[in-house]
């Protein structure tokens, strides 16, 4: 049985408590950041699909721009580039695995890339990622952050730079001045599109992020930050089909 299930009685009045502290009315923190726009013609893009059978348990991610392929992923499953298999015991945590390293156990088994958990101590573990820098490996803890525009998820990469996810249009941006109101940058190099009930897309400027990261960070809000009306604790306090969500005027 999911760890959450047991925790949801005493974790769903701890969820709303921290969405009231974290509240977006926050006067002080009324400015407006300089923008830069993701340029989405220089982007690889990743489709994030259920595996069949398999509710949410297994997220198959494949390239949509490799031969044979479509926005809506492969028409094969085994041409699938990552996946990401769900623990047992805990809802929001996944091992991340690549089709690319195959059977490099002691018994052969595939061992994961990285593994990523979300809900409110979200982190990542990147243990071998091809694509990212040596000083990448390792953990990156995911913070949770609220102001006047919007709620975020953030975290740190070796490079000393601040990355969010955001609540409003779904994009990860690269936070230069991070808090020097006005003088704050924001370069957009990511953002998530849904794909209905089957999963989504991910466009991504690889040139800015180490791909295995984006790919965590991205499943990590899908899970916990934009499945709930609160903007965190969706493991816990998921939206549910009837909800509207709220918007400030």
């Amino acid at each position: 049985m999911p760890v959450e299930l047991l925790m949801r009685p005493i974790m769903r009045p701890l969820i709303l408590v921290k969405s009231i502290i974290l509240s977006p009315h926050r006067r002080s923190s009324r400015y407006i950041p300089h923008y830069i726009d993701l340029d989405e013609s220089k982007c690889s893009e990743y489709a994030y699909r259920k595996r069949f059978g398999t509710g949410s348990k297994i997220w198959d991610v494949y390239d949509t721009k490799t031969e044979g392929s479509s926005p809506m992923g492969a028409t094969s499953q085994n041409e699938s580039l990552f996946w990401f298999s769900r623990s047992r015991a805990v809802k929001g945590a996944y091992k991340m695995y690549s089709s690319q390293i195959r059977s490099t156990g002691p018994n052969n088994e595939d061992e994961p890339i990285a593994t990523c958990r979300a809900g409110l101590r979200a982190n990542v573990l990147l243990i071998r990622a091809p694509s990212a820098p040596a000083a990448e490996l390792g953990w990156h803890t995911i913070n949770h952050k609220v102001d006047a525009l919007d709620a975020y998820r953030m975290f740190q990469l070796s490079d000393g730079n601040t990355y969010q996810w955001t609540t409003e249009g779904k994009f990860l941006e690269k936070v230069k001045n991070v808090g020097e109101k006005e003088s704050e940058v924001r370069e957009r190099i990511a953002r998530v599109v849904p794909a209905g009930n089957v999963g989504f897309n991910l466009i991504v400027d690889e040139s800015k992020i180490p791909r295995e990261m984006a790919l965590c960070t991205a499943l990590c809000s899908w899970v916990d930050h934009w499945n709930t009306n609160l903007a965190l604790g969706g493991i816990y306090y998921s939206r549910q089909p009837f909800h509207t969500r709220w918007k400030r005027d």
